[in-house]
C-alpha cells in the first residue's frame, strides 16, 4: 500500500510539472519507509527538555520541540515533518534542521541517523547531548555537505573521519563562551582535518582546542567566505595571504593570544566584510591600504599590540558599522576622516595613547551611533555634543579627565542602557535626576570623588550591573531595600571601605558576581549570604581583605555553579575547600591554609588558573592528578612559598597547555620530569629554591616558547653541554641558574643562540601582549559574561641589599644570572652579543681570564657582577659607555690598572673593587699615578701550551711528592720574571667558599608572581 501512494504521489507530481510548471512547490514527496524510521528512532534516542538553563541557554534562539510532529504510522510522510527537507523527486531525506529542538541525552555512536544515505544537512546546534562525544560513524553521510552542531554540548576530540566528508560547505562545531574547549583538535590536527574540504565555505570551530599554529594550508581553501576560529589557542605567525583570498568575507581569530604577524598590503576589490582580531599578538601598523576594504564593515582589534597612527584612510569606509580599536599601542590624533563613517553604530577607542583632535564634535555628525567607547581619552570638559546622540545606548567616559559635577545633559539619554564614567573627578552626590535614566541596565562609577547613598538606586528598575568601586558609599540601616534592586546579576564594592558583609545582599537571589575586594571586612562569610546565593553565584572575588573563614566551616565550597573564586590575601585557615567541578580560577593565595591539596580538585576539568602560593600547604606529593587530569586545560599553576615535599608529578601530557608553572620556595626532590616537555606552550618554569638533584636539563630547549627558566638555590650539577644542537631555549629572556653545583665552562652557544636577549630597549615591545589573557564565561547570555584575567609576571632582581621590581618582565627585561656555581674558564666573547641583556651576574664562580672588552656593546647593561672570581688584567675603559649601568661589582678577583671614568663610573662606591690590590683610581685608596700604566702583555700560542703542561706536571706531583719538596722546585725553577704573573694568577688564594651556598647574600634572582 505504502509503495503504491509513493508511486501515486510520483505520478500527481509529474502531471503539475507538466500542466503547472511554476507551482511545483506545491507538491510534497514522500520518504521511504526506512528513513521515516530511521528518524522516529534518531528521536526515541532522546528526552525533551525545553526548560532553559544557564548552562545552555539559546541566547535570542526560542527552543521548542520540533520532533513533536514527528508522529503517524505507516502512512506518515516524514517529509511534512517540522525540521525535515527531502528531495523533491525522489523523497529521499536531504536536510535535516533540529536547532534547539531541547533534544537531551547522550549522543550515541551508531545512531540511525547515520543511514540517511542522502542527507546533505545536518543541522543539531542549541541542543544538549550531555558531553557525548561527536560520533566516527558521521563519515557515513557522505553526501554530507553543511554540519552544524554548536553548542549542543559535544566533547572531547573531534573525529578524524570529518575529514572524509570531501562535500562539505559549512562545517560549524564547538561551543560558546561559557562552554569553553570543551571540544578538541589535536589528533587529526587542523592542517589534516581541512586538507580534503576543496568546496569548503564556511569553517567555525569557536572555542575549539585547536592548539597548533594557523596552518597554511588554509589560504589555499579558496572558497572559503568565513573563517571563524576565535579562542583555540591557535599561535605562530599568521600567514599574510589569509587577508587575499579571493571570496573571503569574514575572518574570525580573536582571543588566541598566541598569534603574532603584521598586517599586509590590502588589495583593492576585497570582499572582505569582517575583520576580527581582537585579543591577538598581532603588531606594527595598520596599513594605510586598509582604506582600500571598500565593502567592511566590522573592523574589531582591540586588545592587540598594533602601533602608529590610526590611518586617515579609514573614512573610506563608508559601509563601516562596527570599529573597535580599544587597548592597543595607537598613537597620534584621530583623525578628522572617520566624520564620513555616517552608518557607524559602535565606536571604541577605549585606553590607546591618541589624541582626540576633532573627535567629540565630529560625533555629533553620527547619529547612528548607539555605542561608544572612548575611556581613558583626554576630553576634559569636552563632552557636550554627547547631549545630540539621543540614540546611545551605551557610553564609556571613564579616565576622561572629566573634572566637576555629573553633566545634567546626561538625563536626556534615556535610551542608556550602560554608562561608565569612573576615574574622573567628579564632585558631590550623585543627583536625583540620575533616576530618569529608566533603561540603565549596568553602571559603572569607578574610583570617582562622588559620594552614594545606596539607595539612590532604588528606582532603577532595570539595573542588573552595578560598579561602584572605590565610591564613597553609604547603605540603609536594616538589610530592608527596594525590591527592584534583588535582580542585581553583578554588584562590584571593590575599596569601599566596607567592613562587614552588606547586608543588602541578603535579598539578592539571582545575584551571579559579587567582588569585595580591598575593603576592610573582617571576621567570617556569613551563613545568610552562602544560603541566599548558594544557585546562582558564578564568581566570588574578596581578595585584600581580613576575613578569617565561613561561618559555618566547610570542606566543599557550596556553590554549585561557580567559576571564579579568589580570596588571596586574607587570613583563611584550614584545610583547602574542594571547589565545585565547575571551577575555572581558583586563587586562594597568600592565606593561612594547611594539610594537603584534595585530589578530588582534579575533579575540576576545566581549571584554567590554580594559584595555592604563600600558605602553610604540606605534602608528601604534589597530586600527579594535576599533570594528567589537569594539564588540558590548565595554564597558570602556582605552588610557590608552601612546604611540598617529594617529586614533581611526572605526569604532564601531551596535550598539557600550562604556560606557567611556579613550584619555588617548597621542599621538592628528585629530578625534573622529562613529561615537561609535552607542554610545548610553557613560557614561565620557576622551580627555585627546592632540593632538586639533576643536571641540566637540556631538553627543556625544545620548549618553543620558554622565556623564564628559574632553577636557583638547587642541587643541580654537571657540566651544561655546549654541543651545537640547533636552536635551543631560542625564546629565552631570564636564566636563573644561580646558587648550584654546576661545572665546566660557559655554555657559549647557548649564549649565541639566546636572540630574544640581542633586542636593545629600543627594539623590545613595551606592549601588555604577554600578559596571560584566558577567557571565564558565565551568565544567562552570551554577551557580558565573558572575564579576562591576566597574569604579568614579574621578577625582583637583589643586588647588595637593594631591591628593584620589573614588571612585565616577558617583553621588556633580559636577565642571566649563573652566580654561585663552580663554572671555570673565560667569559666568552659571545657575550656582548646579548646587547639587550639588562642584568648578568657570574659572582662567586672559579671564572679567570680578562673581563671581555665586547660586554661594552651590552648598552642596555643595568647590573654587573662579576665579583668572586679569579678574573685579571685591566677593567676595559669602554665599559664607561654603558650609561645605564646602576651596579658594579668587580670585587675580590686579581684586577689592575687604572679603574675607567666618567659616566656612571663616577657613581659607583669602593665596595665594587675591594680584594683587587692592583687597582687605582679615585675613588678608592690607592691612586693612580700619571706614569702611564703599562697593558699586560696576552701569552702567545706556545706559552700558553707550555702553561697547560706545567700545570699537568704540578697536579701529578701533587700526588706523588710531598707539598715541601714540591714548593720547593716550584719556587727555583718556575718564579721567574718569565712566568710571574702567570703563577700569581694560577696559584693565588681563592676566596673561601661557604658551605651553604644557598645562604649567600650575593645576588640573588627570585621570580614573583
Amino acid at each position: 500500500m505504502h509503495h503504491f501512494l509513493h508511486f501515486f504521489s510520483l505520478l500527481v507530481c509529474l502531471n503539475v510539472i507538466i500542466i503547472h510548471s511554476n507551482t511545483l512547490s506545491a507538491c510534497q514527496p514522500f520518504c521511504p519507509d526506512q528513513e521515516r524510521l530511521a528518524l522516529l528512532q534518531f528521536k526515541n534516542s532522546f528526552h525533551i527538555n525545553c526548560k532553559r538553563d544557564s548552562s545552555n541557554t539559546y541566547a535570542t534562539i526560542i527552543p521548542y520541540e520540533k520532533t513533536k510532529s514527528w508522529v503517524g504510522g505507516e502512512s506518515a510522510n516524514c517529509c511534512s515533518w517540522d525540521g525535515v527537507e527531502c528531495d523533491r523527486i525522489s523523497g529521499h531525506v536531504i536536510g535535516l534542521n533540529l536547532t534547539a529542538s531541547c533534544l537531551s541525552g547522550t549522543f550515541p555512536p551508531n545512531s540511525a541517523i547515520f543511514n540517511l544515505a542522502y542527507l546533505r544537512k545536518l543541522i543539531l546546534s542549541y541542543n544538549n547531548f550531555n558531553y557525548s562525544r561527536i560520533p566516527s560513524e558521521v563519515e557515513q553521510l557522505s553526501k554530507l555537505q553543511v554540519l552544524r552542531l554548536f553548542k549542543s554540548k559535544f566533547s572531547g576530540q573531534i573525529p578524524a573521519e570529518i575529514s572524509n566528508l570531501s562535500e562539505l560547505t559549512a562545517l560549524e562545531l564547538g561551543e560558546d563562551s561559557t562552554e569553553t574547549q570543551l571540544l578538541k583538535l589535536q589528533n587529526p590536527s587542523l592542517e589534516k582535518l581541512i586538507q580534503n574540504f576543496t568546496h569548503l565555505e564556511e569553517l567555525d570551530l569557536k572555542n575549539v582546542d585547536v592548539s597548533s599554529t594557523v596552518p597554511l594550508n588554509l589560504q589555499n581553501l579558496t572558497t572559503l567566505k568565513v573563517i571563524s576560529i576565535d579562542n583555540c589557542n591557535l599561535h605562530g605567525k599568521l600567514p599574510p595571504n589569509l587577508f587575499h583570498m579571493p571570496h573571503l568575507e569574514t575572518l574570525r581569530l580573536s582571543f588566541n593570544g598566541d598569534i603574532g604577524g603584521s598586517f599586509p598590503e590590502f588589495p583593492w576589490h576585497s570582499p572582505l566584510k569582517g575583520i576580527f582580531l581582537s585579543g591577538t599578538s598581532l603588531s606594527g601598523e595598520l596599513p594605510p591600504s586598509i582604506g582600500r576594504l571598500a565593502q567592511l564593515e566590522n573592523l574589531e582589534l582591540s586588545l592587540c599590540p598594533i602601533s602608529g597612527s590610526i590611518p586617515s584612510s579609514l573614512g573610506n569606509l563608508t559601509k563601516l558599522t562596527h570599529l573597535y580599536l580599544a587597548n592597543t599601542d595607537l598613537t597620534g590624533v584621530v583623525p578628522p576622516s572617520l566624520s564620513n563613517l555616517t552608518n557607524l553604530e559602535a565606536l571604541f577607542l577605549m585606553y590607546d595613547s591618541v589624541e582626540p583632535g576633532q573627535l567629540i564634535s565630529n560625533l555629533a555628525k553620527l547619529h547612528k551611533l548607539t555605542q561608544v567607547g572612548l575611556n581613558g581619552m583626554t576630553l576634559r570638559a569636552e563632552v557636550q555634543p554627547f547631549a545630540n546622540l539621543t540614540q546611545l545606548r551605551e557610553l564609556y567616559l571613564s579616565d576622561t579627565h572629566v573634572v566637576g559635577l555629573l553633566p545634567q545633559w546626561l538625563g536626556n539619554l534615556t535610551q542608556l542602557e550602560i554608562l561608565q564614567l569612573g576615574g574622573n573627578q567628579f564632585l558631590g552626590q550623585i543627583p536625583q535626576w540620575f533616576t530618569q535614566l529608566t533603561n540603565l541596565q549596568g553602571l559603572a562609577l569607578i574610583y570617582s570623588s562622588l559620594s552614594a547613598n545606596f539607595e539612590t538606586f532604588s528606582g532603577l528598575e532595570n539595573l542588573r550591573y552595578l560598579i561602584l568601586a572605590g565610591t564613597n558609599l553609604t547603605f540603609p540601616p536594616t538589610s530592608q531595600t527596594n525590591s527592584s534592586l534583588s535582580k542585581l546579576r553583578l554588584l562590584w564594592l571593590m575599596g569601599c571601605n566596607l567592613t562587614e558583609f552588606p547586608l543588602v545582599l541578603r535579598h539578592q537571589q539571582t545575584l551571579e558576581h559579587l567582588r569585595l575586594e580591598q575593603n576592610l571586612i573582617k571576621g567570617s562569610i556569613p551563613q545568610w549570604f552562602v544560603n541566599t546565593t548558594k544557585e546562582s553565584l558564578l564568581s566570588f572575588q574578596l581578595a585584600h581583605n581580613n576575613l578569617t573563614g565561613f561561618e559555618q566551616p566547610m570542606t566543599t565550597l557550596p556553590w554549585t555553579r561557580l567559576e571564579i573564586f579568589d580570596i588571596k590575601g586574607n587570613n583563611f585557615q584550614g584545610e583547602l575547600p574542594i571547589p565545585p567541578v565547575s571551577i575555572k580560577s581558583y586563587d586562594v593565595s597568600s592565606n593561612l591554609f594547611s594539610g594537603v591539596i584534595p585530589k578530588a580538585i582534579c575533579m575540576a576539568t576545566s581549571l584554567i588558573k590554580l594559584d595555592l602560593s604563600s600558605n602553610n600547604l604540606s605534602s608528601q606529593l604534589i597530586p600527579h592528578c594535576i599533570g594528567d587530569q589537569l594539564s588540558n586545560s590548565l595554564q597558570v599553576l602556582n605552588l610557590r612559598g608552601n612546604n611540598f615535599h617529594g617529586s614533581i608529578p611526572t605526569s604532564f601530557t601531551s596535550h598539557c597547555n600550562v604556560k606557567m608553572i611556579n613550584l619555588s620556595e617548597n621542599q621538592l626532590e628528585g629530578n625534573l620530569p622529562k613529561s615537561l616537555e609535552n607542554c610545548t606552550r610553557l613560557e614561565v618554569l620557576d622551580i627555585g629554591n627546592n632540593r632538586i638533584n639533576d643536571t641540566f636539563p637540556s631538553w627543556l630547549g625544545s620548549l618553543p616558547n620558554l622565556q623564564v627558566l628559574v632553577l636557583s638555590h638547587n642541587n643541580f650539577h654537571g657540566s651544561i653541554s655546549d654541543q651545537d644542537l640547533g636552536c635551543r631555549f631560542c625564546s629565552l629572556r631570564i636564566v636563573d641558574l644561580s646558587h648550584n653545583f654546576y661545572t665546566g665552562e660557559l655554555p657559549s652557544r647557548y649564549l649565541r643562540n639566546w636572540t630574544n636577549m640581542m633586542a636593545v630597549k629600543e627594539g623590545q615591545s613595551d606592549s601588555y601582549s604577554t600578559r596571560i589573557t584566558f577567557v571565564v564565561g558565565a551568565g544567562e547570555d552570551d554577551e557580558g559574561s565573558v572575564f579576562f584575567e591576566q597574569f604579568e609576571y614579574s621578577i625582583t632582581i637583589t643586588s647588595k641589599g637593594s631591591e628593584r621590581l620589573y614588571s612585565k618582565i616577558l617583553e621588556v627585561f633580559r636577565v642571566i644570572d649563573f652566580s654561585s656555581n663552580n663554572f671555570t674558564g673565560k667569559i666568552p666573547d659571545v657575550i656582548g652579543e646579548l646587547k639587550g641583556l639588562q642584568a648578568l651576574n657570574l659572582s662567586n664562580n672559579n671564572l679567570d681570564g680578562r673581563i671581555p672588552a665586547s660586554v661594552a656593546n651590552m648598552i642596555d647593561l643595568e647590573s654587573l657582577d662579576l665579583s668572586r672570581n679569579i678574573l685579571y688584567g685591566v677593567i676595559p675603559p669602554a665599559l664607561a659607555q654603558l650609561t645605564s649601568l646602576e651596579v658594579f661589582d668587580v670585587s675580590y678577583n686579581d684586577l689592575e690598572g687604572p679603574i675607567p671614568q666618567g659616566n656612571q663610573f663616577d657613581t659607583f662606591l669602593s665596595g665594587s673593587y675591594v680584594g683587587n690590590s692592583r687597582l687605582c683610581g679615585n675613588l678608592i685608596s690607592k691612586k693612580c699615578n700619571n706614569a702611564e700604566v703599562p697593558e699586560s702583555r696576552p701569552m702567545t700560542k706556545e706559552e700558553s701550551n707550555e702553561h697547560s703542561r706545567l700545570v699537568d706536571w704540578v697536579v701529578r706531583s701533587c700526588g706523588c711528592v710531598s707539598g715541601i719538596i714540591i714548593g720547593i722546585v716550584i719556587g727555583k725553577l718556575y718564579i721567574t720574571d718569565k712566568y710571574h704573573e702567570w703563577f700569581m694568577v694560577t696559584f693565588q688564594q681563592r676566596p673561601r667558599r661557604k658551605v651553604k651556598r644557598a645562604m649567600e647574600s650575593s645576588t640573588l634572582l627570585t621570580s614573583t608572581i
